[in-house]
């Protein structure tokens, strides 16, 4: 057992949650739109955004990014877990990008997503991080944990429904 004093780790009550989620759906309403400002509003200057193929990004260069391809043309979430530490959420779940390719044809990249963001002393929250896994093939077969769902890529919050 640690002797380091820690915050704990929590699930986010309703009011906190729902501020979270709308912050999610900021996000993105804006990436769908090319609204840089408000993504400007919603990113840290700290941000670090790593795509799906690993390409990784800072926040100018994800702006950036976002109004050279505007490439965005869908994003659905999945149930979303929303962990807290102090003021800083996790954020994890399932996430589907319908995207614009160079050649005109769309494509759609399914996957899991970790997201960090903090509050900020104007009470907004702001993204610090983004990392998207994209979906591969399970070279192992499903492990016990896993068959009985307790692994699931679909992860619940602990006590609400997904």
């Amino acid at each position: 057992m640690s002797t380091h004093p820690c915050d704990p780790v929590v699930y986010a009550g309703d009011e906190t949650r729902a501020q979270i989620l709308a912050a999610e759906e900021r996000r993105r309403a804006a990436l769908l739109a090319t609204d840089l400002d408000a993504l400007d509003d919603l990113y840290d200057e700290t941000l670090v955004h790593t795509h799906a193929p690993g390409l990784t990004h800072d926040k100018a260069q994800l702006l950036e990014h976002v109004a050279t391809r505007q490439a965005y043309l869908g994003i659905t979430r999945g149930p979303l877990t929303i962990r807290l530490i102090g003021d800083a959420a996790i954020v994890t779940g399932r996430i589907t990008n319908r995207l614009d390719s160079p050649d005109g044809t769309e494509r759609i990249v399914q996957g899991q997503a970790i997201q960090v963001l903090r509050r900020c002393e104007d009470g907004a929250w702001r993204f610090v991080s983004f990392q998207m896994t994209p979906d591969g093939k399970h070279v192992w077969p499903a492990t016990e944990a896993e068959r009985a769902g307790l692994a699931d890529t679909a992860t619940e919050q602990k006590g609400r429904p997904a």
